[in-house]
């Protein structure tokens, strides 16, 4: 037996089609005609793209053009004038000193239960309970103690028999100076 020997010494060029087969060439193709659709989509969804931008700068141009430039002057009323500067002057009014002025007042067995300021008349009108009598006038003496306070007397005061401790209800009228 003899071997055949292969002495081809031409080589067959990389990129003919016997190396590749069918199949190979139609993926390729395909791919390209892929590609190819979806850069067509792409430029026409872009070209879409410019003309809503487009559109959408006509209609902020012609939305400005309609906003009136001048607004009209409001027109307020007296009473809203006055109830207005009513509320600036309250605004004004150094009620931190009144509840400092109170707070410094302040003694163990005292229970102050409202605070009623009256700034136009420069009033304030305070309710509480003590524990005694002895202990609500030392209060008011101590209230009458404070520079802001001034003029401060006992309006009425009331002592509840009914219970043990008998605690006494009073109501304290005072001059406020507002500086």
């Amino acid at each position: 037996m003899s071997q055949q020997l292969d002495l081809d010494f031409i080589q067959t060029p990389f990129l003919s089609l016997t190396r590749f087969s069918w199949l190979s060439l139609f993926l390729l193709l395909a791919s390209l005609a892929v590609a190819l659709f979806t850069w067509q989509a792409y430029q026409a969804k872009r070209v879409d793209s410019i003309g809503l931008e487009a559109k959408l700068a006509e209609l902020n141009q012609q939305q400005q053009k309609k906003l009136p430039v001048k607004q009209a002057p409001i027109s307020i009323q007296p009473e809203q004038i006055k109830q207005l500067q009513e509320t600036v002057n309250a605004l004004a009014i150094p009620w931190n000193a009144l509840f400092e002025a109170i707070e410094q007042s302040d003694q163990k067995d005292i229970a102050l239960l409202s605070l009623e300021p009256n700034s136009q008349k420069q009033q304030v009108v305070m309710t509480g309970e003590a524990k005694n009598l002895q202990v609500a006038l030392a209060y008011i003496a101590q209230l009458e103690s404070q520079p802001m306070l001034s003029q401060v007397f006992l309006q009425k005061h009331s002592i509840d028999e009914a219970n043990v401790s008998k605690p006494v209800s009073f109501t304290v009228f005072a001059k406020w100076k507002i500086q």
